[in-house]
């Protein structure tokens, strides 16, 4: 079995130098319409029979999924041409789906409704380096793949070079997706320079990651908080424009595939389970995080959040 991969993704260089090469020809923004999809690639991963057979006789049936992802680079890459998707998690999510013996299509979404798209059934899952925070377990199943951290964003020239503890940015402006994780650690962030008696950081949100980037590049913000892997996706595409601030007191996530609750949740969870769990053991999964992700974020174990026996 392979050793739990550091999480915190401290190979920023290298993660940068190797996102370069898989996205030069991406677009770091999502689709306005939010309806982008892709077929599932045929080349990759072969079915187990004996996997495949936990999956729930609705969805074997069914035969395609349907995935929503928020492009986040580079777990979710959107091609400007309107080409097929890919990124880390769009083709762990591929190959999972093709060990099952199922067929995927990829759905450009807003970030902020992919959860309440999975609550309504539009979608069969969803995927992009989406944390597993103790507010989504409420309503929707993890099916762990990945761990990772935030870091900061900053322009270079930056006064920011540093932020040893969690009230190192009081008084600054910080930008988030709407609905991420990381709008909600800026409003942490804020609550405890108010407690602190410290000048208030001003939260802004946006639509999306690109957004995000575009409010930074323009002085709008000063600073954006990101998953580490797409502030060194950013910076290799905007060479010389950006550099990256690490969170050490940032909490540590869980990432992985996404699926509603619903009749056939549970058992499906444990057939994606056994999926992920074949992918990790044979290395097919650490073969995409070294193509997309300088190798970073590689789990031990699947695990299902909550536990089966809660949902």
């Amino acid at each position: 079995m392979k050793r739990l991969r550091d999480s915190r993704l401290v190979r920023f260089g290298a993660i940068a130098g190797s996102v370069a090469l898989v996205g030069s020809t991406a677009a770091c923004g999502s689709s306005d319409s939010g309806s982008s999809t892709a077929a599932a690639d045929s080349t990759v991963s072969k079915k187990v029979a004996s996997i495949a057979a936990l999956v729930p006789k609705s969805i074997a049936d069914k035969g395609t999924l349907t995935i929503a992802a928020a492009t986040y680079p580079p777990a979710v890459i959107e091609p400007a041409d309107g080409a097929t998707p890919t990124g880390w998690d769009v083709e762990n999510v591929r190959r999972i789906a093709a060990v099952l013996g199922l067929k995927v299509q990829i759905k450009i979404a807003p970030f902020n409704g992919i959860i309440a798209g999975l609550q309504a059934g539009r979608y069969d899952g969803a995927t992009g380096e989406i944390y597993a925070t103790a507010e989504r377990t409420k309503t929707v199943t993890f099916v762990t793949n990945h761990a990772s951290a935030d870091a900061l964003m900053v322009p270079v020239g930056s006064k920011i070079t540093s932020a040893a503890t969690d009230t190192a940015l009081c008084g600054r402006t910080l930008a988030a997706s709407l609905g991420s994780a990381e709008a909600a650690l800026a409003d942490k962030l804020a609550g405890k320079c108010k407690s602190a008696g410290k000048s208030a950081i001003t939260v802004k949100t946006f639509e999306s990651q690109a957004e995000v980037n575009l409010a930074l590049r323009g002085g709008r913000v000063d600073a954006a908080v990101s998953s580490a892997s797409q502030v060194a996706y950013v910076m290799s595409q905007a060479k010389g424009q950006f550099k990256l601030v690490e969170l050490p007191w940032a909490p540590k996530y869980k990432t992985g595939f996404i699926l509603p609750r619903n009749s056939d949740s549970a058992k499906f969870a444990k057939a994606v389970q056994a999926a992920t769990d074949h992918l990790i053991e044979n290395g097919e999964l650490q073969q995409i995080l070294d193509k997309f992700n300088a190798g970073q974020g590689l789990i031990e174990k699947a695990e299902i959040l909550p536990s089966t026996g809660s949902n």
